[in-house]
């Protein structure tokens, strides 16, 4: 297929982002297709910099957990990717749909994948580039083999002769934690439709013109990078980290979302004063809902601190540290977590100036 096919001669984004996601008014991006799962676009070094972070702070490794999680998402975004196939009168093979998901993982950022051996039932490995999570992707293609393949697989990463590579074997069994997991998963992210939010859409591919001005979106390295800061970014599934979340708030109690704010705010004071004379508090906040992050609503200032409301946030400890980092950075001040009032599609986050 030549370039000019695969990418947007408008904007330059892939072809598939804007023909695979919608962006909605209310803050939320969405698979185009059923069963519509909801997508965000992550920063990368957010991701890789939380999970260890947090298994340093609760002194428990919670890497086999961020793996069930994204297996599991990946399990649901497989299976659906195949009856829609099915439902277009298209009965793809396993190694057809590991092949579209390849491709559709250069799109989102993910990273470069091939198959590379492969035995029906038994066995998948690929090749990989620029992975975005060795576990997130572990658990990403073990939940893709076993929608295909019909059998739990084990993921494995290796390193071969300057390569990098993810070996599925099919074994047998499903613990408890998967199963919970699994259940957090098709609990989803709860969001309410209403919204009038406005785009200025790309006329060729339909997605945001403000997405490509951005980011840097280049599918042949399967790297999205953010202009202003060089940041890396994926667009992916919002619920596989959510359910991840959740299960360690069952686990270990309220407490782990604290600290995931906590270790989310660190990020993003950093993050956000790497290049605050770039930009403003007001930019910075109209980026949200193009990444799925939710609109922000009644941001109030005063004398003993800042509120600030988000609909339909994608995650509250997560977002409520990026905001409390943020605020920290443009209104120059130190601030204490006032508290967080949550109820379905909203969230309130308090800070108290110290």
């Amino acid at each position: 297929m030549a370039e000019g096919k695969k990418t947007c001669g408008t904007c330059g984004l892939p072809r598939g982002i804007g023909k695979g996601n919608v962006w909605h008014a209310n803050g939320v991006i969405t698979a185009a297709y059923p069963p519509h799962i909801r997508g965000t676009l992550y920063d990368v070094d957010e991701l890789n910099a939380l999970f260890p972070a947090l298994s340093a702070r609760i002194g428990f490794d919670i890497t086999r957990l961020v793996v069930e999680g994204k297996r599991k998402d990946g399990k649901r975004y497989a299976g659906s990717l195949a009856r829609n196939l099915r439902a277009a009168g298209r009965e793809a093979t396993p190694m057809e749909v590991y092949g579209l998901i390849s491709r559709f993982c250069a799109n989102w950022g993910l990273g470069l994948a091939s198959v590379r051996e492969y035995r029906e039932g038994e066995l998948l490995v690929l090749e990989t580039g620029n992975t975005y999570s060795e576990p997130m992707a572990m658990g990403d293609w073990a939940g893709v083999f076993e929608a295909m393949e019909g059998r739990r697989g084990e993921p494995h990463w290796q390193e071969e002769g300057g390569r990098d590579y993810i070996e599925v074997t099919a074994v047998e069994g499903e613990p408890e934690l998967e199963e919970r997991i699994e259940q957090e998963v098709e609990l989803g992210i709860p969001f309410t439709e209403e919204g009038d939010l406005r785009y200025e859409h790309c006329a060729e591919c339909g997605v945001p013109v403000e997405i490509s001005r951005q980011f840097d979106w280049n599918a042949e390295e399967a790297l999205v990078l953010e202009r202003l800061s060089g940041k890396r970014f994926i667009l992916h599934n919002t619920n596989g980290i959510a359910a991840v979340v959740r299960v360690l708030h069952e686990e270990l109690g309220g407490e782990v979302d604290e600290i995931i704010t906590e270790i989310s705010c660190d990020y993003a004071r950093d993050y956000y004063a790497s290049f605050k004379d770039k930009t403003s508090l007001d930019a910075e906040l109209l980026k949200f809902p193009l990444r799925s992050w939710g609109r922000p609503a009644r941001f109030k200032r005063g004398d003993e601190g800042c509120r600030l409301g988000v609909v339909n946030p994608y995650s509250t400890p997560i977002l409520a540290g990026r905001i409390w980092g943020m605020l920290e950075v443009f209104e120059g001040a130190s601030f204490a977590l006032g508290g967080l009032e949550e109820k379905e599609g909203y969230l309130e986050i308090a800070l108290a100036r110290k």
